[in-house]
């Protein structure tokens, strides 16, 4: 990968990971506000443990696919200082330049990746 291109990639992810780490933060800080139950805009009898629940619930699943990204991302720019980044990380062969500007963070080409999915 030319230098220039590696650059921007990396510019491209310190982007994703300054947004996501502020996402993940204020989804984190909003939780203990969900917890306690911020009054119903809906007149709609509901226990209030379902309604709890299910919001705490949601919330949490997006904080955790939220920090998974961010994971992705750290490593995309580990990759980058090593000098690994856009080489697939199963095969080695090289990642194509639309599949990591689509997702730059990715760490497979797109058979692997498609392996790695069937696999899960």
């Amino acid at each position: 990968m030319r230098e220039a291109a590696l650059e921007k990639c990396k510019q491209s992810l310190v982007e994703i990971r300054d947004r996501l780490s502020g996402e993940v933060h204020r989804l984190i800080e909003a939780v203990p506000q969900k917890a306690n139950g911020g009054g119903d805009l809906s007149h709609v009898p509901t226990h209030n443990a379902d309604r709890d629940s299910e919001g705490l619930e949601g919330e949490l699943e997006v904080i955790h696919n939220e920090e998974s990204l961010l994971e992705e991302v750290r490593a995309a720019l580990i990759r980058c200082d090593e000098g690994t980044y856009g080489e697939c990380q199963e095969c080695g062969d090289e990642v194509s330049a639309a599949r990591l500007e689509a997702l730059p963070y990715t760490p497979y080409c797109i058979q692997c990746a498609q392996k790695v999915e069937a696999a899960r």
